[in-house]
């Protein structure tokens, strides 16, 4: 995979006629990259907008199988959250992604669930329950048991390492362009198809499917906040690489995952 350290394509030209001092401003910088990450092939998938028009041959198999496999990815995401503050020195940065953190571990402030109400989401759904343990209800809504041991398939354990060691192993602003810019940032649009798919399928309680609402309609502060931690980063030619690349090292390996799920989803029960 090649990363272009040029400007990202809806800023190109911005101060085209001007001098140095009219670059993009680190704002400018990071917003032009969301609309890039948005435009990705890894958030308009075609197995993405199958599952949105249900045209998959078996759709409720294919929902299935997404819940099978993406636990193994979805249950480390504390980790990842974890992984990206540790690699972060300021204390403004950390404090507020440790917030987030809490919030993924199904702690919410008094004001947040009354929002939550107002849409639907009962506060006794959700409180004091870790997101990945929503998404295990959700798939033992749709007939999966995650209780009982079993090895990730390769392709999971592939993504998650993979992920990681991008988290990890790359520079603080690849870290914030892996997880904010390439993940938190597209978790709305790429949600959006699960629950055109979950409502059609119309054998799901709103309890057992809490947490594609959660991540499509309250998530924005997440945004916000790496957002904001993205523009703190953004100030020097080297970090906006950074920032690039690692927002598109997370799109692809994402993008990986739903290539895989999508021939899954076409060969059928044969894809075992």
């Amino acid at each position: 995979m090649t990363v272009s350290t040029d400007l990202p394509k809806s800023i190109q030209g911005l101060g085209k006629d001007e001098g140095p001092q009219d670059s993009p401003s680190p704002a400018q910088w990071v917003d032009a990259l969301v609309q890039e990450a948005l435009q990705h092939r890894a958030v308009k998938h075609p197995y993405l907008q199958a599952l949105a028009a249900g045209s998959l041959p078996d759709p409720q198999l294919a929902l299935r199988d997404f819940a099978q496999h993406y636990y193994g990815y979805s249950i480390q995401f504390p980790r990842y959250l974890t992984a990206l503050i540790s690699r972060l020195e300021y204390p403004g940065h950390r404090r507020d992604l440790l917030a987030n953190l809490s919030e993924e571990s199904g702690h919410y402030e008094a004001d947040e669930l009354e929002k939550l109400r107002h849409i639907g989401i009962e506060p006794d759904w959700i409180l004091g329950i870790p997101h990945p343990d929503l998404f295990r209800r959700f798939s033992q809504a749709l007939g999966v048991d995650h209780g009982i041991p079993a090895a990730d398939h390769i392709e999971v354990l592939c993504w998650r390492e993979m992920f990681l060691a991008v988290l990890l192993g790359g520079t603080p602003a690849e870290a914030v362009g892996a997880l904010g810019l390439g993940t938190e940032t597209i978790v709305a649009a790429i949600y959006q198809p699960f629950v055109a798919a979950i409502a059609r399928l119309n054998t799901l309680q709103p309890r057992d499917m809490v947490f594609f609402p959660l991540h499509t309609l309250v998530d924005d502060h997440h945004q916000a906040t790496l957002r904001a931690i993205a523009v703190d980063f953004a100030d020097t030619p080297t970090s906006r690489a950074d920032l690039a690349k690692g927002m598109h090292k997370a799109l692809s390996l994402r993008n990986s995952f739903w290539d895989w799920l999508y021939q899954r989803a076409l060969d059928g029960p044969k894809a075992e």
